[in-house]
């Protein structure tokens, strides 16, 4: 590989955490960061971050997703492996909740209250263009195969709300800097954000998309994007999944990175859907955990919100990050590309 095609790829992994008996997020998700934090505060001032609705959907839940995030890396199983890490230390500063890894919690209807998968692609400048048109053409393929929020106010609202409905994300504008769409380029790293992915709790799943992205970032042929074509589309295939559009996008891929077409047949979207509609939210969530969990060796220890651990969150995590927040969310609107 020559230093012209390196591709350098990082995640931002959010999640909704829960107390016992709660079925929406409260200000005690500052608190596990808190613990977090504390255990490296080198590390975690940049590598962690909270979240919250904004505007209308506050009066839904005001707390919203945190956020782990991993180094930058260039090969995928070692990306994996630092961000398994990085879920154990979460799963233990979390001890007491439960973890939900999915685009927009089935109870709620806040576009603005979401938990999602931003992976960032590194490549060289002249190239860029190049790589977001082709990432931009896979994408459908791609973020049906990462979808996992089928229901919204307690309703199937299809494959996925969050990408459904524009909150953070949506339709690809002219202006690829744009933060609040699917893809961009974003002003603070100068990567390719891909925005457009539910959470992936599923390792297996998450690797498959990283290689697929990493091999289309690679390749010199490009592809036929077409902004007003990906826009159309996405108002069907963000509902209902496969369609004639994400299959052909499927076959072209093939020669790229052979992607299981299990991965666009079945996404998690469906089971979670399923065990929600015969059991309940609860046993979605549960099974959501499990498969989050799954590569750490840990299991919850569901415990009451705590008053009190509000308060220490607040004081001993999001007072203390306040200027790094302030230097961050100027970077991403006035930096540098």
């Amino acid at each position: 590989m020559t230093e012209k095609h390196r591709v350098t790829l990082g995640l931002e992994e959010e999640v909704f955490v829960l107390e016992k008996d709660r079925l929406t997020p409260t200000l005690q998700s500052l608190d596990y960061l808190r613990k977090l934090y504390w255990k490296n505060p080198r590390k975690y001032t940049t590598q962690s971050a909270s979240n919250f609705a904004k505007s209308e959907d506050r009066r839904e839940c005001f707390m919203g997703s945190v956020e782990i995030s991993t180094g930058k890396h260039t090969n995928v199983d070692r990306l994996l492996e630092d961000l398994v890490q990085r879920r154990k230390e979460f799963a233990e500063a979390a001890r007491g909740g439960l973890i939900v890894p999915v685009g927009g919690l089935f109870t709620l209807k806040s576009p603005s209250n979401t938990a999602s998968s931003h992976i960032h692609v590194g490549v060289s400048k002249e190239r860029r263009d190049l790589v977001y048109d082709n990432l931009a053409y896979f994408t459908p393929v791609l973020a049906v195969a990462a979808a996992n929020s089928p229901l919204a106010a307690g309703e199937w609202t299809g494959l996925s709300y969050r990408m459904s409905c524009e909150g953070l994300l949506g339709p690809l504008r002219e202006d690829r800097e744009y933060r609040f769409q699917d893809l961009i380029i974003s002003k603070r790293l100068g990567t390719i954000e891909m925005r457009v992915f539910d959470p992936m709790p599923e390792v297996w799943r998450l690797r498959e998309i990283l290689l697929a992205i990493q091999a289309i970032a690679r390749t010199d042929e490009r592809f036929p994007f077409d902004r007003e074509v990906y826009n159309e589309e996405r108002k069907t295939w963000t509902v209902h999944g496969c369609t004639p559009h994400v299959e052909r996008v499927w076959r072209e891929l093939q020669p790229v990175y052979s992607f299981s077409e299990e991965l666009i047949r079945s996404p998690l979207s469906d089971l979670l859907g399923r065990i929600a509609r015969q059991g309940g939210v609860e046993k979605a969530y549960l099974e959501a955990d499990k498969i989050w969990r799954e590569p750490t060796d840990t299991h919850p220890q569901l415990k009451r919100h705590s008053k009190v651990r509000t308060l220490t969150g607040l004081a001993g995590y999001y007072a203390i990050r306040l200027p790094y927040m302030a230097y961050k969310g100027y970077k991403e609107w006035y930096g540098k590309t």
